[in-house]
């Protein structure tokens, strides 16, 4: 057989050769408090009935876009987003930009912008564990929208 019908096993990207910042307000910080970030898109249907049918139809119908990352608390960053929405009432938007990129691939560089993130769920604002290792929290929120600045190019063989 020939080569071209089997993957090519460097061009697994890895998941640790990754870029992460986070946008918040005229700040650009460098993630690299970062452990792992997820985002994800889930699409949104209706059931659609169709007459002579058995099977009903599905129709997209929208989306949410949802984000969450570890991060091990070495900035206050999220800590002043809380303490403004609480002097304020107004809870600050950010964006955040990723790339992933693994030299040993074929692939190149895929880098995604999440745009107006809004932070959802608990912030970290103090702890400590006298038997614990490191300080770590996951934030996680929404994104409004998102920008594809470069994507994974496929494969010849695909």
């Amino acid at each position: 057989m020939e080569s071209s019908t089997f993957f090519n096993a460097q061009d697994a990207p890895s998941a640790k050769l990754a870029t992460c910042y986070a946008t918040i307000r005229d700040r650009r910080y460098a993630m690299l408090n970062a452990k792992d970030f997820e985002a994800k898109a889930e699409v949104k249907t209706a059931e659609v009935p169709i007459l002579g049918k058995l099977i009903n139809g599905r129709k997209a119908t929208g989306m949410v876009l949802s984000y969450r990352m570890t991060v091990y608390k070495c900035s206050e960053m999220f800590d002043d987003l809380i303490v403004e929405y609480k002097k304020t009432g107004l809870l600050p938007t950010f964006e955040i930009q990723v790339s992933s990129s693994d030299k040993a691939t074929s692939i190149g560089t895929s880098r995604k912008i999440y745009r107006d993130c809004v932070i959802d769920g608990d912030v970290l604002l103090s702890m400590f564990d006298a038997d614990g290792e490191f300080i770590e929290q996951e934030i996680s929120g929404y994104a409004m929208d998102f920008d594809v600045e470069s994507k994974y190019q496929d494969p010849s063989y695909m």
